[in-house]
């Protein structure tokens, strides 16, 4: 204790002490070993504790660091690198300006459509993170709706301009869609049902509740087929239960978006 949070030993024994008042059966004094040990009937008292507090601890502090992890004890342990994107400081800093300002922006984009770098004008209103990078999202005034830009693809940044307006019309970043997640229908019932233990799910189902901007990275990391909506067993054990239901969401979504952003009052031609 004195170490990991940095207080003097009569400090960490009076914490001690006030803990053992608050919850006798957690913790005891071992006179021989002359230090304080965990009790036969622990149960949580200062707070749950929980898997993913576990690894999240562990994977800030304890993998490839030689410092006191919070529970005592490093257990061996690897993270896969990750893949870090080239994000530029200068481009990040113009982005989040105009999002401030509520500017629109002139922009270089690489985009995987294109063979080359092409300039059009954004109106960046927020950022997203999708497992894997960053990115911008952003009325695009070239096609007249909303995307995402993958920031480290911005080549550079230009002119920017006052439009003037809100961003109650980007309908997928401001609603949400339920996916109800399930074990794949062909799978034997042992493994079904490991399946609904691992996800935590309840009678067959999990709910995933997201931002419905973000239904085309959720579909990927479950490697749903998204062309044609079907889920192999061999690719992954799960399926979309309600997939039908997403899409007409996702559909009338994309139909008031377009209604509305051709109604703005503003050239969104540049």
């Amino acid at each position: 204790m004195t170490d990991f949070f940095d207080v003097s030993v009569p400090q960490a024994t009076k914490d001690l002490k006030m803990y053992a008042d608050i919850a006798p059966e957690n913790i005891k004094y071992d006179r021989s070993a002359k230090c304080y040990v965990i009790g036969d009937n622990f149960k949580e008292a200062m707070g749950e504790l929980n898997s993913d507090s576990y690894f999240s601890h562990l994977s800030a502090t304890g993998i490839n660091h030689d410092g006191i992890f919070f529970c005592g004890m490093t257990p061996p342990a690897y993270q896969l690198p990750f893949l870090a994107r080239k994000i530029s400081r200068s481009i990040l800093k113009t982005i989040l300006f105009c999002m401030r300002e509520d500017l629109s922006v002139e922009i270089e984009y690489q985009s995987m459509s294109t063979p080359e770098p092409t300039k059009r004008w954004i109106t960046p209103h927020a950022l997203g993170f999708d497992g894997f990078g960053w990115h911008v999202r952003a009325l695009c005034h070239r096609h007249k709706m909303y995307r995402d830009f993958v920031l480290s693809r911005i080549i550079s940044v230009g002119n920017r301009k006052q439009f003037g307006f809100g961003h109650n019309n980007d309908y997928l970043w401001n609603n949400n869609l339920k996916f109800r997640i399930a074990p794949h229908p062909d799978l034997p019932p042992g493994q079904k049902k490991s399946i609904s233990c691992e996800f935590n799910m309840t009678d067959g189902e999990v709910i995933l509740e997201i931002k419905a901007a973000f239904h085309f990275y959720l579909k990927r990391r479950l490697r749903f087929n998204i062309d044609n909506n079907k889920q192999e067993i061999n690719d992954y054990h799960v399926v979309i239960v309600n997939n039908d239901e997403i899409e007409a969401k996702l559909s009338l979504l994309f139909e008031l978006e377009s209604s509305k952003v051709n109604e703005l009052p503003i050239d969104l031609s540049l």
